[in-house]
């Protein structure tokens, strides 16, 4: 029998894939849309259900309404100058009696600032006094402004990972507030211009760039933990404060801790200086000299490791051992030299203050007065960064201080001083020693840009008035 072979079937299936070919997509598109409606209505509903990010969001809002207020604008202005402003940053209420904290190197060295409040309001402030070493100024309007002080974290120290907020004026973005957290504590970053000042800095990451420099650093209670002083930028060195950076923020900012602004600003206020305290012992300034200690928690905190004890010092007349690891001072952490020296030196001399001790695995509080710290501990700070900045080496010289070597092209060849000249007056003033030379540059502004004059015996016996100035 013949066999007629027929083609319906393969066209059938040749009709169903083509079909495949074009209504496949479709219906996978169809799909996809219906997957990606039902997630966003599930996050929608989710968002809708879970208000933890409203919450979030309100409670930022609120610090930033708290403390936006109690926040300022600080310009200066040279003496004489009619146009453009000298310097600029911010600063933030202290207290109800008029009185406001920015950073030294916003006000320099000007007696009157001007100064806006978040109201618009624009005042005139006098400059109370200054401390160059720890980079605080303190302000003072008519208290009739400063109703509303910041409050202040004294019982909540900072820990790393807390989540900050930082304030100020940006590019000149007034009253500007930024967000991070603590990226760590006690850092040795350079002060604000003053080489040797003392630091004991928080970091952040929170953005601080040009004008930021004296605005508070809150947490999140809305209580100040420090105020801002330096950034680290790729432009410049860590450690620059913001005005002088040469660039913005990179992410790394530093901020004064408040365990250090409390008694400077409180000796500013009271004595209208500062004095520094001194406890008379010595350790070891690196980072072998930081010992651990575990506590009943098994937390482990860290202190300094004495070394030595000055005879009939103040920590001796203390009870003090040499043996003894100094864990606080003021309820402030000792987690390093620098910090250590820092919080002693913020303290008046003459003041009783309480230092926390590991012995023989107890922990001791002990009262101890601090002495008065010589011109020659603060030198020891001084001597290495003024003859860097300056470009020369200086001796001792039993009329004042000898011009041992200078270099050109640097402040002190620019300025005149040769080899074997011997400065004997600073500003007009004369100074003990070389200890005291180094330390009157510092508080004369040679550290901050100020101008300072020499007066200079020459070699061949004639005397010269010179000025210095670093840039």
């Amino acid at each position: 029998m013949r066999k007629f072979v027929t083609i319906a079937p393969a066209l059938i299936v040749l009709l169903v894939t083509a079909s495949m070919v074009f209504v496949a997509p479709a219906l996978m598109d169809r799909y996809a849309i219906a997957q990606q409606g039902a997630r966003i209505s599930l996050a929608r509903n989710i968002l809708a259900d879970d208000d933890i990010l409203r919450r979030i969001d309100r409670a930022i809002s609120a610090i930033g309404d708290s403390i936006e207020p109690t926040v300022v604008h600080i310009e200066t202005q040279p003496e004489g100058e009619l146009g453009g402003s000298y310097s600029s940053g911010a600063g933030w209420i202290y207290d109800t009696n008029g009185y406001l904290i920015t950073n030294a190197h916003v006000v320099k060295t000007a007696s009157l600032v001007s100064v806006e409040f978040y109201n618009g309001r624009v005042v005139e402030g006098r400059v109370v006094g200054s401390d160059i070493y720890t980079d605080i100024a303190v302000v003072q309007v008519d208290a009739s402004q400063t109703t509303y002080p910041s409050l202040r974290a004294s019982q909540r120290l900072p820990r790393v990972g807390e989540r900050i907020f930082a304030f100020g004026s940006p590019f000149g973005f007034k009253f500007s507030m930024s967000e991070g957290i603590v990226s760590g504590l006690g850092r040795q970053a350079q002060g604000a211009r003053i080489l040797g000042g003392y630091t004991n800095y928080i970091q952040t990451d929170a953005a601080v760039n040009p004008g930021n420099s004296g605005g508070p650093l809150v947490n999140t209670d809305g209580h100040v933990i420090g105020m801002n002083v330096a950034i680290a930028t790729a432009a410049n060195t860590v450690g620059s404060n913001p005005e002088d950076s040469g660039g913005d923020s990179a992410g790394i900012s530093f901020a004064i801790p408040l365990g250090t602004i409390e008694p400077i600003v409180s000796q500013i206020i009271e004595h209208g200086s500062v004095s520094r305290g001194y406890l008379g012992i010595s350790y070891n300034p690196s980072r072998t000299g930081r010992i651990g200690v575990k506590t009943s928690s098994g937390e482990t905190v860290y202190g300094i490791q004495i070394t030595g004890i000055e005879p009939g010092g103040p920590s001796e007349d203390a009870g003090i051992l040499p043996t003894d690891i100094i864990l606080q001072v003021q309820g402030s952490p000792a987690t390093n030299a620098e910090a250590l020296s820092s919080l002693i030196s913020s303290q008046r001399a003459g003041e009783p203050v309480t230092i926390r001790v590991y012995r023989d695995g107890e922990f001791l509080d002990l009262t101890v007065t601090l002495g008065v710290m010589q011109p020659v501990v603060l030198a020891q700070r001084l001597y290495q960064p003024i003859q860097l900045q300056l470009g020369a080496v200086l001796g001792s010289h039993p009329d004042g201080v000898a011009v041992l070597q200078t270099w050109q092209g640097l402040p002190a060849a620019m300025a005149g001083l040769v080899q074997d000249d011997v400065i004997f007056q600073i500003n007009g003033q004369r100074f003990e020693d070389r200890a005291y030379f180094f330390v009157m540059l510092a508080e004369e502004g040679l550290l901050t840009g100020e101008t300072v004059r020499v007066t200079v015996r020459g070699g061949d016996g004639s005397i010269r008035e010179l000025s210095l100035l670093i840039r």
